[in-house]
């Protein structure tokens, strides 16, 4: 990018498999502790992975 003389970024996606995270974020507790509620993004997922279509 830089010898066009452009700007920009590079993301890299690497897969996890997430063993690092069985305490924290991977953990009903620990996230209910947070005062997240993940309720509506759960069920977002569920109706992608039983229609396939991301945005009703």
């Amino acid at each position: 990018m830089l010898a066009a003389g452009r700007t920009g970024s590079v993301v890299t996606l690497i897969c996890d498999g997430g063993a690092r995270y069985a305490g924290t974020y991977y953990a009903d507790d620990w996230v209910s502790d947070q005062g997240w509620d993940l309720a509506p993004h759960r069920a977002h997922l569920e109706r992608f992975l039983d229609t396939g279509v991301w945005n009703d």
